[in-house]
């Protein structure tokens, strides 16, 4: 796994954690996947969940959600916007979730070369600050996002103490 990296995590995940409030994967269609590509920000130092944003292309729905959140609170820490494969995207900060290396699909390649998209230095470095924000927040009982981070970081952390 590396950092900065987009993958697609298996639809096992999501049918594991029903109640958590994730974005799950869209259905196939005509038997092509419609994965959503989630961006691998970092390790957890002390256990083997790696924590992931997912991305989304609906620019103008979390363009209106961030323009809310600065004018109400002067800051969005929930969103970030940038590039993949030159094409702007919504980087979704309050779906953040962790996992564990099992529930990793692929990376998400570029048609053009085959080679694993990365996002740039600069983005990956915002995304962490404002992801380290949430974990924080979320682990000191205040709800801060979407998804239930505590609870998915739990069950794995059980389910990886149970395998051992």
């Amino acid at each position: 796994m590396h950092f900065g990296t987009l993958y697609f995590i298996k639809d096992d995940f999501y049918s594991r954690f029903p109640d958590c409030n994730l974005m799950v994967n869209k259905p196939s269609d005509d038997g092509s996947p419609h994965s959503r590509p989630c961006c691998c920000l970092f390790k957890s130092p002390s256990s083997n969940l790696y924590w992931m944003v997912p991305i989304s292309s609906q620019i103008s729905k979390y363009h209106f959600q961030y323009h809310y959140a600065l004018q109400k609170y002067r800051l969005c820490d929930n969103i970030s916007f940038g590039y993949v494969l030159g094409k702007k995207r919504a980087f979704l900060i309050q779906n953040l979730f962790p996992v564990t290396e099992e529930y990793i699909e692929k990376a998400y390649l570029d048609a053009n070369t085959d080679a694993p998209i990365h996002i740039p230095q600069s983005l990956l470095g915002d995304l962490c600050r404002k992801a380290r924000k949430k974990i924080r927040f979320n682990k000191a009982g205040k709800l801060f996002g979407l998804t239930d981070i505590v609870k998915i970081e739990q069950l794995l952390l059980l389910n990886h103490s149970d395998s051992r």
